[in-house]
């Protein structure tokens, strides 16, 4: 038997259990999200804490997406290799993600709390391959649905932890707040464990892979890679990324600096980015599996692009936190739908964890540049820079989107 025909058996034997394994994964990334938003809001207060320079705050998103890119390339190719060991990766990923936070909040200097942001990116990255491999396999003729249902869950977090932490701020030091990543992560993992315990036959069938040999592993990889539609992917998903990380991290400190707004303030906001994309997340990416993911990738990005300008124009006030929101309805549609699409090109191959790997990687290289760009305009030019910046690189990914090739997905059955 094929890859690709045990794919559409997996489907036919696709089970309740399977259901509640798939959703306790998708559950679990809520916490990752929830710490890697809610950093976000504590930026300013450490910003402000060690008298830190646009740039020198650039840099800690650069640290840490740029190592959550390796982590999750590295990753990627080993889950694919060992994949009986992506259920293990979940626990370490969760763990060792909530170390770091805890580490951040104990540096004594700026190095440390650089070295401990790497920590937390790296760790909390290699969750991906590990998760959407399991979930695309398992589900492959709704992967645009699950892969932006695992995204949704994210966005569970990235609401809920930006306004918790706004609220703890308000009572607590930026330091004792990280302190409680590693209790909860431990709960998370916890959780998961019982979950997936229940859920037997999920696990045997992730255990009864066997590494694959790394020749064939590099031949099957090698294939995909000399794919079009690959490459303009990735071209894509850098160009929306170079927006994107514009955005999450300058937000906070935008409202702080221009606005004088506090904890509780920034911490709805951050949460608006995100909160109505729990909704339109699963509505784009089931859009995508009827109708096509390319078109649906140009549509969301030309979204992006106008909202971006009328934040510019706007700079503060009702219209701008409705615009705010607005953004965030489509602000990771992206991200799920070019995940989906490379999913779709290794269909059958087995390089899932791969794919995975290589979309983060690549994008992190934009995501993590993006930052300490963002930082030298400000220096330069001043905050009303911002918004404009988000918007040209949504145009520019807009109009490089028009160029991708018809993207073939798997279909939904009747």
């Amino acid at each position: 038997m094929t890859e690709a025909s045990g794919d559409r058996q997996a489907v036919d034997e696709t089970t309740s259990q399977d259901k509640v394994a798939g959703g306790s994964v998708i559950g679990a990334h809520t916490l990752q999200h929830a710490y890697q938003q809610g950093f976000y809001v504590i930026l300013p207060e450490i910003y402000v804490s060690l008298g830190l320079t646009p740039i020198a705050a650039g840099a800690l998103e650069t640290v840490r997406r740029v190592t959550g890119g390796v982590a999750s390339m590295g990753g990627g190719f080993l889950l694919d290799r060992y994949q009986d060991k992506r259920i293990p990766v979940l626990y370490l990923s969760l763990l060792s993600m909530g170390l770091g936070y805890v580490l951040i909040g104990l540096a004594p200097s700026y190095l440390v709390i650089l070295a401990a942001v790497a920590l937390a990116g790296a760790a909390a990255s290699v969750w991906h391959p590990a998760a959407l491999g399991l979930l695309s396999r398992t589900f492959p003729h709704r992967r645009g649905f699950v892969v932006s249902l695992h995204r949704s869950a994210g966005s569970v977090g990235d609401v809920a932890g930006p306004l918790l932490v706004g609220a703890l701020l308000v009572v607590a030091a930026w330091e004792t707040v990280l302190y409680g990543a590693l209790p909860l992560a431990l709960l998370f993992a916890l959780a998961l464990w019982v979950m997936l315990r229940r859920a037997p036959a999920w696990a045997a069938r992730a255990k009864a892979t066997e590494p694959r040999a790394i020749g064939e592993h590099v031949r099957s990889l090698a294939a995909v890679l000399r794919s079009k539609s690959l490459v303009m992917l990735l071209l894509v998903a850098g160009l929306n990324g170079l927006g994107q990380g514009g955005l999450l991290l300058w937000l906070g400190l935008y409202l702080r600096e221009t606005q004088d707004m506090g904890s509780v303030g920034i911490g709805v906001h951050i949460a608006l980015l995100t909160a109505a994309g729990i909704v339109a997340g699963p509505v784009i990416g089931l859009t995508s599996d009827r109708v096509g993911r390319k078109p649906v990738i140009v549509g969301v990005l030309a979204v992006k692009a106008g909202v971006a300008a009328l934040l510019a124009l706007t700079g503060s006030g009702l219209l701008f936190s409705a615009l705010v929101a607005t953004i965030g309805a489509v602000m990771f549609g992206v991200n799920s739908l070019v995940q989906a699409a490379a999913l779709d090109l290794a269909d059958g191959r087995g390089l899932e964890g791969s794919m995975i790997g290589l979309l983060w990687g690549s994008n992190a290289i934009f995501v993590g540049a993006s930052p300490l760009i963002v930082g030298a305009l400000i220096e330069g030019i001043g905050w009303g820079v911002l918004f404009w910046y988000v918007a040209a690189a949504n145009l520019v990914a807009t109009l490089a989107a028009f160029a991708l090739p018809p993207l073939n997905q798997s279909q939904q059955p009747a």
